[in-house]
């Protein structure tokens, strides 16, 4: 009988970096191994924590500079640190740490995180009551050309130093504005009881996370005034499942659904809660009914297995199916009840005062930005006939090559185009409003850069709606009105887009 080994190429570490993390997952890797270091050691550093008047303090660090090439991370804890043969260890990938029951259970975070941000890291420990420290360096192009040897450099320190420095250099993408408040948003959410039960300071560039828990005041009241969150206990394929949920009596979208918990570390939350469909709906393309935006809670389910992105729960057999059946006989009269409360009369699915706030800060630093002052004040602009002129043979392009959207309302036929065949530098939309009485023709550019700021159906749906309210505004106003004056049209558009809210009112 031959004989056949199993062998991994050398370049597999390459294949990490096109793995589908957030990053936000990513940096949370380093927070686990920080923290479950802390759970394993936890007797031995509160007593040197209480000496040094301090607890487990978690820095992640993002140096922007003014290219990519400039940039990197630095995670930097105070934890029990790692010793030589601890290192050694870390680096057996796939190997599962000693303690595999609690954050840190496949031996892989720290390796894939770092090599998904980054082609280049290091590391620079020390742990406690030893007297040396170590430092590690890996290059993800030398590992996958088959240099797999790493040195591991070795002083003299103080014995009652304790401390690991993560930095990862050569980073593959950059993260600015919006991504920023995420990672922030969602640290906090993920690592909630450590921050509540003040186990850990967990800083973002100088800045100590926080989080905040729902109160009795958030919820509805029932008869006897007292908040509408129900717990509940059951077991799902021998394993235990338990938690609550409760409805808010002011909800938004980002608030609902379920936090998803394993070991007091959240794997699932909000604003992509986990939702199930018995409860909430089916979810492909997206629900913003009452009840996805009021009905919240927490699933604790530390006897199931968890992705090795430690992002997703992986169900076995018809483990999630069971599990939704039995949530439905739990709560699935909160259902109604979220529904059918009214707090005012408005619509309460705005968004919140902080994404209100994030928004506005993000615009106040486009508007400030040099690119803004640049384009706006370009003396060179085409003029009304060139841009005609282009305009139309662009419409023409696209009408031979997409099949349209057509719906027709009374004698008017509007004609939507999404063209994801033209260029980046073509017009975000050509609207046709004034050639024919009875049509109107919208084309949208699908390689426009500003496609890829939509996020989710939600924001694909709203841009849709700016475009097509624009063409048709402009075509009432021409044919109605004679003109095509910008109030006008404003004061058209503005009827419009109330139709949403009328659509959901009746």
């Amino acid at each position: 009988m031959e004989e056949l080994k199993i062998e991994f190429a050398p370049d597999l570490v390459s294949s990490y970096k096109r793995l589908s993390y957030k990053i936000w997952y990513a940096l949370a890797e380093y927070v686990d191994n920080s923290t479950q270091a802390y759970e394993n050691n936890k007797a031995i550093l509160d007593k040197v924590y209480e000496t040094e008047k301090s607890k487990l303090i978690v820095n992640i660090n993002y140096f922007r500079g003014q290219s990519i090439e400039e940039d990197y991370f630095e995670i930097i804890d105070n934890s029990i640190g790692m010793s030589t043969d601890d290192l050694k260890r870390a680096f057996k990938i796939g190997l599962p740490p000693e303690n595999s029951d609690g954050r840190s259970k496949y031996g892989l975070g720290m390796k894939t995180a770092s090599f998904w941000l980054g082609d280049e890291w290091t590391i620079h420990t020390k742990k406690l009551n030893e007297n040396t420290k170590s430092n590690l360096t890996l290059n993800l192009k030398s590992i996958a050309q088959g240099s797999l040897s790493l040195n591991i450099e070795t002083e003299e320190a103080e014995i009652n130093d304790h401390y690991t420095v993560i930095k990862i250099y050569g980073l593959h993408r950059r993260f600015k504005g919006m991504t920023i408040s995420k990672i922030k948003s969602f640290l906090s959410s993920i690592y909630r009881f450590d921050l509540i039960n003040d186990r850990m300071d967990l800083v973002w560039n100088g800045e100590k996370l926080e989080w905040s828990n729902f109160v009795d005041n958030d919820f509805i009241k029932n008869s006897e005034m007292e908040p509408l969150k129900r717990p509940f206990d059951f077991m799902v394929n021998n394993k235990r499942v338990h938690g609550w949920a409760g409805i808010l009596s002011s909800g938004s979208r980002n608030k609902g659904g379920f936090s998803l918990i394993k070991h007091e570390r959240v794997i699932q939350s909000p604003p992509n809660g986990y939702k199930p469909e018995s409860i909430f709906g089916e979810q492909e393309g997206g629900i913003n009914d009452l009840v996805n935006q009021r009905l919240v809670g927490e699933i604790y389910l530390d006897d199931f297995e968890v992705s090795h992105t430690k992002d997703s729960i992986l169900w076995e057999g018809t483990e999630e199916e069971d599990l939704d059946d039995q949530i439905f006989k739990e709560i699935g009269d909160f259902k109604k009840t979220a529904v059918q409360f009214r707090k005012r009369a408005v619509d309460e699915r705005g968004p919140s005062e902080e994404e209100v706030n994030i928004a506005i800060d993000e615009i106040t630093k486009e508007l400030s930005s040099g690119e803004i002052a640049d384009t706006l004040f370009a003396l060179e602009l085409p003029s009304d006939d060139i841009i005609s002129i282009s305009n139309t043979q662009l419409e023409e392009v696209s009408k031979s090559n997409i099949e349209p959207i057509i719906v027709t309302l009374n004698q008017l036929t509007i004609k939507l185009y999404v063209d994801d065949t033209m260029s980046i530098n073509d017009p975000y939309v050509i609207n046709n409003s004034t050639s024919d009485r009875d049509t109107v023709i919208i084309i949208v550019n699908k390689n426009h850069p500003f496609w890829n700021e939509l996020g989710d159906s939600r924001g694909v749906l709203n841009y849709l709606r700016q475009c097509v309210y624009d063409g048709v505004s402009e075509w009432k106003a021409y044919f109605f009105n004679a003109s095509i004056k910008p109030n006008t049209i404003k004061y058209i558009k503005d009827d419009l887009l109330r139709v949403p809210f009328n659509i959901e009112r009746s």
